[in-house]
């Protein structure tokens, strides 16, 4: 198999390291992420004059047509320049999931202005007591005459602080169902959340708020097992954003050791601590592998996806940790400071490490899946054969 990228993938990836390099410096961002809204409207509308809002779509829904190595492309790029704007949240994970389970006018009113730069959709399915299980939901959508009402609560709504439009998930005589909700809804209330890495998501609650039949997105049947893969894509993506933060922390800390002179030398020429670097340059590219490996696999059948997530969200939970506090360490006191994207990029890391389910869960969620012999003995990028 041929891993190299294409010449227009490496343009994708050089084009986004320019724009966000001239776009989104460091103290760009500390003054972003301090802001009431966490996020720049221009830097948005940016990516959709670029065309990134429209890259994971079909044509036919206006988009570009583009596959899981793009996106992963551009999201290793948006992690080392720690861009807060919520295109994960509502090009890969909203705007994934609707396109795979919307009807085509509901695709119409919510993709299109999404590529357009004018709408920010978000999905809103985790609750306090989700946890691993993504079908442990409590909120009840009850029948009223030609539509719905929705009573319940939704944690953590990622990208749902700047969200004009909800994708709800509630239970419909006992099945899961999704929704199309509007922010301004009446009954419908958000808290906004400022998670650890400065990005923005939300609580929502849920008060009788009502919804037309022509909102209700898919009822019961196949939307369950569509929204776990929505969120294996998006685990998938957030690994790239992983690396990119990797590569960024390896990088800044080379430099440092060069400039910071000790002894009398640079702390680059001391033996010990080059041997700590190269680790860290080794633990880079295990999970850009593992990345890797997961990009390819988001559209494979379900044991193979599962396989090379959350092996990729585990394995990259535990290298990244490694690279981040070997980061912090070599550049002492320093790394603590705000002055210094170290300790961005490090609390970018820990939010990773803590997003669409932890590391433990997702070694356990992997080891469920290998524990099949079957599975444990096929190659890595196709069905598994029978035992």
């Amino acid at each position: 198999m041929d891993l190299n990228y294409s010449p227009e993938q490496l343009m994708l990836k050089e084009s986004a390291a320019r724009f966000l390099s001239e776009v989104s410096s460091f103290e760009f961002r500390r003054q972003i992420i301090a802001s009431e809204a966490g996020m720049d409207e221009e830097v948005w509308r940016g990516f959709a004059e670029l065309g990134w809002l429209a890259l994971p779509f079909a044509e036919e829904n206006g988009g570009l047509g583009c596959g899981p190595v793009e996106i992963s492309l551009l999201m290793e790029e948006m992690g080392k320049a720690l861009v807060t704007e919520p295109f994960l949240a509502s090009v890969v994970l909203a705007g994934g999931l609707l396109e795979r389970v919307g009807s085509a006018e509901q695709r119409e009113r919510v993709l299109t202005p999404l590529i357009a730069g004018m709408s920010r959709p978000a999905l809103a399915h985790m609750e306090r007591e989700t946890g691993s299980d993504l079908g442990c939901i409590a909120t009840q959508a009850v029948r009223d005459g030609n539509g719905y009402r929705l009573y319940g609560r939704k944690a953590l709504v990622l990208g749902g602080a700047s969200s004009d439009t909800f994708l709800v998930t509630a239970r419909l005589d006992n099945e899961i169902a999704l929704f199309l909700l509007p922010a301004g809804a009446e009954g419908l209330a958000r808290k906004t959340v400022r998670l650890v890495d400065g990005s923005r998501a939300c609580d929502l609650m849920l008060d009788s708020v009502r919804v037309d039949e022509q909102d209700l997105v898919s009822a019961r049947g196949g939307v369950l097992p569509e929204i776990e893969a929505a969120y294996d894509r998006a685990t998938a993506a957030l690994a790239a954003d992983a690396v990119g933060c990797m590569d960024a922390l390896l990088a800044a800390t080379i430099t440092y050791t060069k400039q910071r002179v000790q002894f009398g030398q640079p702390l680059a020429n001391f033996q010990a601590l080059q041997h700590r670097m190269a680790e860290m340059a080794v633990k880079c590219e295990e999970a850009r592998a593992s990345a890797l490996l997961a990009t390819l696999s988001v559209d494979a059948p379900r044991t193979i996806r599962i396989r090379a997530v959350s092996g990729a969200k585990a394995k990259v939970g535990r290298a990244s940790r490694h690279v981040a506090q070997e980061a912090i360490q070599l550049h002492g006191a320093m790394g603590y400071s705000e002055e210094m994207p170290v300790g961005s990029w490090f609390r970018r890391l820990y939010a990773f490490e803590n997003s669409f389910g932890s590391t433990a869960e997702h070694l356990a969620r992997y080891g469920a899946i290998v524990r099949d012999p079957a599975v444990l003995a096929g190659g890595l990028l196709r069905e598994p054969e029978a035992y």
